[in-house]
């Protein structure tokens, strides 16, 4: 570098030194500094030695605070810049590069004095083991990039991504170095801990954590230093122990359970590290869903098919608490019957109970049909099937004359409605159950068409017409229910009147809508009578009475509401 000046020396007002080095004429006729040169304070300390330009610093130069070195290295107009060494107490702090007075680039970063003594005699005894606290890239002053820190002992913690001083990306964790081996102490690395993503110093994303053997322990998504999310755990002969949800590290939500041969033995709800148990409290809800099903008029198929799940579910739970496998089956059912016969209301409840049995993770309930399923266009009906599945996701999806879902072989959309339900069977299968329903003719005809969604249903339950008796039942808890009651007289007329429906031959016999509707217009005809008088008791209100049946008979109600 040339210089164009003259070596002088400056003075601060007192007379004391101010500069000594080289110095140039500015275009007011000014001293500046030029050259090499040297700064001291007013108490004749050195604070600069090196070279300006034009009165910056520009070039190599020492920098130092109080008669102590603070930094060593390039400067370009009066800032650190370039390769440089800052120093804390006189001990080297910082080496690398620098840009605008701070890190950045590439550089080693040391621990002060006091942070390290504690590991004075294990440095010295391990020479290898005076590492830095870290290597790598810095940007404005802050680890940012690549880089590798080291524990205060030396011992490696971290290799991989960093963001503003934190572990912040994809990296690998290795445990704290207590106790550790010969071969530790020589290598100076402990056993990695965990490899996957960071976010602030927290295990945060997906990773895998291992044990201080080195055995794979767990793996999955990581939120806040925990497994949170969908993981899956490992017994110490690397078999996988669970797999499924986790939150703060505990199995909770669903997931399957397996034996240490690989074997899975229980596959559905746990709850804060155990799986879904059937406690004395969750037997008692069982129980008033099952009566709730058994108060039910009639539908002796669909009762039995019930008990014999919630049996078998029972059992599957005794066989994982002896440690057997639990026999895994499909809980999706197929409804075949006429209208009215109870098919919407025992889903419902089957909802329920499959939930306190750890089948399903919520039980609700979502109902649908083949226009909620299909849209007009190619490409639409699957987006439609994926929001109507994601609505019913832990609970059941009951889809109500299913076998309207392909009106014919070159139905695409229904074939591509179809397509996307048996992605959702598959994808879900451990937390959604389909109960598709319709008569039973069009039903068996909608099964064959397509072999695959067939597969799927291992459950078949039969819902028979209500017989007259039986239709006179569910009359009669209408009018508990509702508050009506009524005489013998009506009671003959009404059973007289049942009594001729030829229930087992009329096509598509509505059932339970039937009587219903039957129940509704009787009502009705009621509410006309009553409101001729001109006082009615809280007793009239509730009373059906024999010139209302009458009434219903001259209008041909019970021959109308088919």
């Amino acid at each position: 570098m040339n210089y164009n000046h003259q070596e002088k020396e400056l003075f601060y007002p007192d007379g004391k030194i101010m500069y000594s080095g080289g110095v140039k004429k500015n275009d007011f006729g000014h001293d500046i500094y030029d050259g090499k040169g040297t700064i001291f304070d007013q108490e004749g300390e050195v604070l600069f030695e090196g070279e300006f330009v034009n009165h910056m610093k520009q070039g190599n130069g020492i920098m130092y605070l109080k008669g102590q070195i603070i930094y060593q290295g390039e400067f370009i107009q009066n800032k650190k810049q370039g390769t440089g060494i800052l120093y804390k107490d006189g001990k080297v702090y910082y080496e690398g590069h620098f840009r605008n007075d701070l890190m950045d680039g590439y550089g080693i970063l040391y621990y002060e004095e006091d942070v390290i003594a504690p590991f004075k005699d294990l440095r010295e005894q391990y020479p290898h083991l005076n590492r830095p606290q870290f290597e790598g890239d810095f940007v404005h002053g802050m680890k940012k990039g690549k880089g590798i820190q080291y524990y205060p002992s030396g011992f490696l913690q971290y290799e991989g991504d960093f963001m503003w001083n934190h572990m912040q990306g994809a990296g690998k964790l290795y445990y704290v170095p207590e106790a550790p081996t010969e071969v530790e102490l020589q290598s100076g690395v402990t056993a990695l801990h965990f490899e996957g993503y960071f976010f602030e110093d927290m295990k945060h994303g997906k990773g895998k954590v291992f044990s201080r053997q080195g055995v794979l322990e767990a793996e999955g998504h990581f939120k806040e230093d925990v497994m949170t999310g969908k993981g899956t755990l490992y017994y110490s002969n690397g078999q996988a122990s669970y797999n499924g949800d986790l939150v703060n590290g505990l199995k909770h939500g669903r997931g399957d359970y397996y034996n240490e041969e690989g074997k899975i033995i229980y596959s559905g709800e746990f709850i804060n590290g155990e799986r879904l148990r059937i406690t004395p409290e969750i037997e008692r809800e069982i129980a008033k869903l099952q009566a709730q099903l058994d108060g039910l008029v009639g539908l002796p198929n669909a009762k039995k098919e019930l008990h014999n799940l919630i049996n078998f579910i029972k059992i599957q739970s005794l066989r994982v608490d002896h440690g057997l496998t639990s026999f895994p089956i499909t809980y999706h059912l197929v409804f075949s019957g006429n209208p009215g016969t109870g098919k919407t209301t025992v889903a419902r409840i089957i909802g329920q109970i499959y939930k306190h049995l750890g089948v399903l993770s919520s039980g609700h309930f979502v109902e649908t049909d083949r226009a909620g399923l299909v849209a007009g266009y190619v490409g639409q009906t699957a987006l439609k099937v994926q929001e109507v599945v994601k609505k019913a996701t832990g609970g059941v999806l009951f889809i109500d004359e299913a076998y309207s879902l392909i009106n014919d072989k070159q139905d695409a959309f229904g074939k591509e409605a179809i397509d996307s339900l048996l992605k959702a069977m598959e994808d879900l299968r451990d937390d959604l159950v389909i109960i598709v329903a319709g008569y039973t003719e069009l039903m068996e005809e909608f099964l064959q068409t397509n072999p695959g969604f067939k597969s799927r249903f291992n459950h078949f339950v039969q819902f028979d017409n209500f017989s007259t008796d039986e239709l006179y039942e569910i009359f009669a808890m209408l009018c508990k229910n509702n508050d009506y009651r009524y005489g013998d007289a009506f009671a003959q007329h009404m059973k007289s009147q049942l009594n001729q429906i030829p229930v087992e031959t009329i096509p598509n016999f509505s059932n339970g809508r039937y009587i219903r509707n039957v129940f509704e217009k009787l009502v009705t005809i009621q509410s006309n009578r009553l409101i001729q008088q001109q006082n009615i008791t809280r007793s009239e209100l509730m009373e059906f009475a024999e010139a209302d049946i009458v009434q219903a008979i001259s209008e041909d109600l019970f021959d109308s509401t088919f």
